[in-house]
């Protein structure tokens, strides 16, 4: 099946997407401050650009859209019913780059943590598992 927006059209809307400053960003960095860490963003010499880290405790930050990452079993991640294997391909690639980033970052002793869109919804819960990883840190709460 065609998309029912012209190319033009299409571009436009894909155009308006924003990759960083997010709303789900605004919130982990909210998270952030409430527990005193300092923090970088976007830190393009470390692979796949974290949307944070937390440099005392080796910690990078993912924040995914559960659609554009292919969230497993969640209502956010399904494909759109036109053009499916476009969309099946694209977040494949995107989960295959993933996989690939966590590696390297790992090869080079980080820690990960993804925060998925949809978790965001329980702020209360992504700033519980913050507070556990960087208690198991050797730098412990304080960042």
């Amino acid at each position: 099946m065609t998309d029912i927006y012209t190319k033009a059209k299409r571009s436009e809307i894909m155009s308006r997407v924003k990759s960083r400053g997010t709303e789900p960003e605004e919130k982990v960095a909210e998270l952030l401050r409430q527990l005193k860490c300092k923090f970088r963003r976007n830190v393009k010499s470390l692979p796949g650009e974290p949307d944070f880290i937390v440099q005392p405790a080796k910690l990078a930050i993912f924040i995914h859209g559960c659609f554009w990452h292919g969230h497993t079993n969640c209502k956010r991640a399904k494909l759109p019913k036109t053009n499916k294997s476009f969309w099946k391909e694209k977040i494949d690639t995107n989960k295959k780059r993933d996989r690939k980033v966590i590696r390297e970052l790992r090869k080079q002793r980080w820690h990960i943590m993804t925060v998925w869109q949809c978790r965001l919804r329980n702020p209360e819960r992504v700033k519980k598992r913050l507070e556990r990883i960087l208690r198991c840190s050797n730098y412990g709460m304080s960042c």
